[in-house]
């Protein structure tokens, strides 16, 4: 009988069915076990519980698998393979972010810069032209500085956040518990 990984005292457990332990992985990668990538519906599938999981609980991922099975599974192999994939996630997904922060960081400077341009030609539109007129373009030219800068301002408001959320799912996915037991059914 192979070992079982211990159960943790009141985690939030992810049932999943499966007929074979190759159901679990992507059909198309040829890596060795530990490499091996999840496949995608059961990644899908786990994300999405996790989702719905206390923050603070423990995670165990419970493989139900027939009887004959269980017992020629090495439970801390599995276990590997699934921290090891959500561990690459986690990491992909964190260099994902530093790109994001870096593209920001450019925009705000492409767009200071040019809202800088925008607010000197403001000043002169409204020198030279003066009345109605000059400050009709000039604050043309100041909306425009302005909508210049809401890339930047989007990216370090909004689009960093779900991907942050998300990464912390993969790095909590990556120390959950795998647990394979016998279907019953």
């Amino acid at each position: 009988m192979q070992e079982r990984a211990q159960p943790h005292q009141n985690a939030f457990e992810i049932h999943i069915r499966l007929k074979t332990i190759e159901a679990l992985f992507n059909s198309l990668d040829p890596s060795p076990l530990v490499e091996r990538d999840l496949d995608d519906t059961v990644e899908d599938y786990v994300v999405d519980c996790v989702r719905d999981a206390p923050r603070d609980a423990p995670l165990d991922l419970v493989l139900h698998l027939p009887g004959e099975t269980v017992s020629r599974i090495n439970g801390r192999e599995v276990g590997l393979s699934v921290a090891h994939y959500f561990s690459f996630l986690r990491d992909r997904q964190s260099r994902r972010i530093r790109r994001l922060l870096r593209e920001g960081r450019q925009a705000a400077l492409v767009g200071l810069l040019f809202l800088a341009g925008c607010t000197l030609g403001a000043q002169a539109v409204k020198s030279i032209y003066g009345g109605a007129m000059g400050a009709l373009l000039g604050e043309g030219l100041l909306i425009i500085g302005w909508v210049a800068n809401w890339r930047p301002v989007s990216i370090f408001l909004y689009d960093w956040r779900p991907m942050h959320q998300q990464m912390r799912i993969y790095d909590r996915l990556a120390r959950l518990n795998v647990d394979l037991r016998q279907d019953r059914q």
